[in-house]
């Protein structure tokens, strides 16, 4: 409010301030044409009184009251004495007319100290003066040089309220939006125009020349094709990593398993006898056991065909292994080919037969390195 008063008072000070020239003209040129006309009605008054005076001279001798005779001088110095008071009623004159300008000075004087109590600093709790109450007389950023055209945004931006950043935004705007441009400066914001609202834009992210735009939308979708590609190859990279890792992690397992099977001596469910070189026939878990050394490739082959596919290896005790387990002969029609079955030395794996079978179908064969 107090913005609006100083400019109020401003104004008032210039419109007095003008009244009070205008009025000092007029009363100079009334004066000087009062002047003027006293001047020329004494002048005019003089020229007949000297006429009359010489026209009297010839014809008759003045005299005063008394008889005297009136000589050219002293009616002279009477007609200068009635020019004189005739002088002095204008001069009076215009003293009496002064009063009325020194009511006008009163009022400018009163308009000024107005407005310099209006432009003291705000009283607490009052707000700071406003940018856009003030105007482009005070602010050059609020002065623009008229534009009427159409510009685009390199960037998303926001329309600000004022041309400050610390202004409210009224408006957001994408990449490559178009707005009408209604003026520019050498500031930072320049004046736009939003669904018939005024704004300001940062002129940073503005530009003029379409073309530009479409560089930029080429450029953005190459970009965009760059950024799929690189996802593309770090997921096939994640993926491979991942599969190597569970490869690693597999073979981490089995290696850690095999060093545990590679050191067991005996079946982790049995405590009964254990078979060994020295004991060459014993009763396991599950029924009679001996064992046997004989060349196993054909066997391996033979499971390969049934599906089977697992490492030959030897245990550290002798067994020969097929994968986690001990190979072993035993009754086919008891137990079949790729049979898991428990003997005294852990579990075996049933890959082969013999004649035994047919007179002790629960005998298990064990093949061994002894």
């Amino acid at each position: 409010m107090k913005k609006r008063i100083l400019s109020l008072c401003l104004s008032a000070a210039v419109v007095i301030s003008s009244s009070a020239v205008c009025g000092f003209a007029v009363r100079a040129a009334e004066s000087a044409g009062e002047g003027a006309t006293t001047t020329e009605a004494v002048t005019t008054e003089t020229a007949p009184a000297e006429e009359e005076i010489s026209t009297s001279s010839e014809a008759e001798v003045p005299t005063d009251a008394a008889g005297n005779v009136i000589t050219p001088e002293t009616a002279q110095a009477i007609d200068s004495a009635d020019l004189g008071v005739t002088n002095i009623a204008p001069e009076e004159a215009a003293s009496e007319e002064e009063s009325p300008e020194a009511a006008e000075e009163a009022k400018v004087a009163e308009a000024a100290e107005a407005a310099e109590a209006a432009m003291q600093a705000p009283e607490t709790g009052e707000s700071e003066m406003d940018k856009s109450t003030i105007g482009a007389a005070f602010d050059s950023s609020y002065q623009f040089n008229k534009e009427d055209v159409i510009v685009y945004l390199v960037e998303a931006a926001a329309v600000k309220a004022e041309p400050s950043d610390d202004a409210e935004e009224i408006a957001s705007l994408d990449k490559y939006s178009s707005i009408l441009l209604s003026g520019s400066n050498d500031s930072k914001y320049w004046e736009v125009r939003i669904a018939g609202t005024i704004g300001y834009l940062d002129s940073s992210v503005i530009t003029r020349d379409r073309a530009e735009i479409e560089a930029l939308k080429e450029d953005d979708v190459r970009k965009e094709e760059n950024e799929a590609q690189s996802k593309q190859e770090q997921e096939e990279t994640i993926v491979e990593k991942t599969s190597e890792a569970k490869e690693e992690w597999a073979q981490a397992l089995k290696d850690e398993r095999r060093s545990e099977l590679a050191n067991q001596t005996r079946s982790l469910n049995w405590s009964g006898p254990v078979l060994s070189r020295s004991k060459g026939s014993v009763y396991g878990p599950s029924g009679k056991e001996t064992y046997y050394n004989l060349n196993m490739s054909g066997c391996v082959r033979n499971m390969n065909r049934r599906g089977y596919y697992y490492d030959v290896w030897v245990r550290n005790d002798g067994c020969k292994m097929f994968g986690d387990y001990i190979m072993c002969a035993a009754n086919l029609g008891v137990h079949p080919f790729g049979s898991l079955v428990e003997c005294s030395l852990g579990t075996c794996i049933v890959v082969d037969t013999g004649g035994f079978a047919a007179g002790n179908p629960n005998q298990l064969d064990i093949a061994v390195t002894w």
